[in-house]
């Protein structure tokens, strides 16, 4: 009995590790619509201002964005009410311009007529009748009618809706886009952001620091909608002067290990073993998702600049080869952005 137990709970276990991915990837698709960004890791720098103090540079970032397993495809509440971009710096330069600007449309081909119609009407009726025999009878009647009509018809703008809001934040260190999906613009595909710094006059690239979330609506019968994160996302850019082939290929490099450290990080928990089986199936998925965040967050520490790869303690405990590999990253980031 026992044996023919263990070779049961084998057999199970072999059949669940076997279709480990497969349950993995429904769990993600069974989650509802999720959108996915993409963003160039090298952006050039064009020279648009050039001052005694300082010159101006104008980066165009364009921004990918996706919807996947969107099971809302012709609805009429769409599966993301806004994307927020904040774009900055990493050695915090001024913002001096930046595209779009806040926009405002309506949904009306034009403007509003209002008619205002008021009718008063005043009637006072007698009628007396009477009637003697023999002699026969007679009748006596009046009416009076008295009626008033006023009409004015005028014409009012139409209700308007931010569709894009822009400005800056961090005291003009920072700049933030705010993108509506209405009925004449759909946020999926590529839109194209400018932003413009005051970088000093020896400038030659730098990194820069890009956030993006997709904004929601949650609707539940016992509670007010709400707004909640659907997706975020951060990027970190590499820029150069455009006409400075040294610094794009720095630029390019820099690239390069940032894909190679992401591989490497998403390697660390992406095997299909036993045990991961083992969290995917039994263990809560507050707890698995805090599990992923924290055996890839070393990754996130090292390109926002957070981690000193010569003494922080987590990144000595990493493997050889993912340890080399931040060394080059910190001395790529450093050969550019000095």
């Amino acid at each position: 009995m026992d044996i023919q137990f263990a070779r049961s709970v084998s057999l199970f276990v072999v059949l669940c590790v076997s279709q480990c991915q497969g349950v993995q990837c429904q769990t993600v698709l069974g989650n509802g619509p999720s959108v996915r960004f993409d963003m160039p890791a090298v952006v050039p720098a064009i020279d648009t201002g050039v001052s005694p103090s300082h010159r101006e540079v104008t980066i165009a970032f364009p921004l990918s964005s996706l919807i996947v397993n969107d099971s809302s495809r012709g609805a009429l509440v769409p599966p993301i009410d806004h994307l927020l971009i904040r774009c900055s710096m990493r050695d915090q330069y001024p913002v001096v311009g930046f595209l779009p600007k806040t926009e405002l449309e309506t949904d009306y081909a034009g403007p509003i007529a209002v008619t205002q119609k008021r009718e008063t009407s005043d009637n006072v009726g007698l009628n007396v009748d009477s009637a003697y025999h023999p002699f026969g009878a007679g009748h006596l009647g009046a009416d009076s009618s008295d009626k008033d009509s006023n009409s004015s018809q005028y014409s009012k703008h139409a209700p308007m809706q931010a569709v894009v809001a822009s400005g800056t934040t961090d005291r003009g260190r920072g700049v933030y886009f705010k993108l509506r999906w209405t009925s004449q613009q759909v946020l999926e595909g590529e839109k194209v952001f400018q932003v413009s710094f005051a970088v000093p006059n020896g400038w030659r690239g730098g990194l820069v620091d890009v956030s993006v979330v997709a904004k929601t609506t949650s609707k539940s019968l016992f509670r007010e909608d709400k707004l909640e994160d659907l997706t975020s996302q951060q990027f970190v850019v590499a820029v150069h002067q455009e006409s400075d082939m040294k610094a794009a290929a720095l630029a390019m490099r820099l690239a390069d290990l940032d894909h190679k450290l992401a591989e490497m990080s998403r390697s660390d928990v992406g095997a299909a073993t036993l045990a991961d089986w083992i969290r995917q199936t039994f263990v809560p998925m507050a707890d698995r998702k805090s599990h992923r965040e924290g055996s890839a967050k070393w990754y996130r520490r090292v390109v926002d600049g957070d981690a000193d790869p010569h003494m922080d303690k987590e990144l000595a405990k990493l493997p050889m080869p993912v340890r080399v590999t931040v060394l080059d990253y910190a001395d790529a980031s450093r050969s550019l952005t000095q």
